[in-house]
């Protein structure tokens, strides 16, 4: 039996997540704004736009492309997997809402010293090393040293109930973070486009660890 991935996306998502869910051996369930009684093994978040700092109680501070009923469909899944027990991974924009729907909140807007290493030219990628900690999941895979992609103009500031950070780039912004005690993983680069050809680690391990894991969970 195949664990069951609900993939939360953007409309115009590219297929990647799910040809990489695939290729570690789940059955993709792909939506934009999942209805929360959908029957699923494990939750991915998938990047996109901007979270509607409603969410967080705060004003707009240079957020955009902002889906708030997708904001609401998603930290209403993380809640159900929270209490459910269910493995997340959260990716790029689902790394942020993790984080808030478990009490976090992020910039909405970096500064320029920040957004110097996370942001390129439309179209062009961005790579960037990162430090993880030990004895954590992404340290595992990859070690305590190695390079990532990038896109984004918002990131993690107040880190969640239970979660730590377990990788950061040189000025310290969060690169990916994992719970204490809850099977839920997150990090704010793409895995589902990072090879080792294109100058970074491969992302496909990170698939490969959280299917292993979804199927422990589910005692297969």
């Amino acid at each position: 039996m195949k664990p069951r991935i609900l993939i939360s996306r953007s409309p115009e998502s590219s297929g990647l997540y799910e040809a990489a869910v695939e290729k570690a051996g789940g059955e993709p369930i792909s939506l934009h704004c999942p209805d929360i009684e959908t029957e699923f093994d494990a939750l991915i978040l998938a990047g996109g736009g901007d979270v509607d700092p409603r969410v967080f109680m705060e004003r707009n501070l240079g957020s955009y492309d902002i889906d708030f009923p997708r904001d609401q469909a998603e930290i209403a899944l993380v809640n159900r997997c929270v209490y459910e027990n269910k493995p997340i991974l959260g990716i790029c924009r689902g790394h942020q809402v993790v984080n808030i729907a478990l009490g976090g909140n992020i910039y909405q807007d970096m500064n320029d010293r920040m957004l110097e290493i996370h942001q390129a030219p439309e179209g062009e990628p961005k790579y960037h090393p990162v430090q993880a900690g030990i004895m954590t999941m992404i340290s595992d895979l990859y070690g305590e040293h190695f390079v990532v992609n990038s896109s984004h103009h918002q990131a993690i500031y107040k880190i969640g109930q239970g979660l730590y950070r377990t990788a950061w780039d040189e000025n310290g912004v969060v690169e990916a973070m994992q719970h204490s005690s809850l099977p839920i993983w997150t990090v704010q680069f793409h895995p589902e486009q990072m090879t080792e050809e294109n100058g970074s680690v491969d992302g496909q391990k990170i698939f490969d660890f959280f299917l292993e894991k979804c199927r422990k969970n589910m005692g297969i």
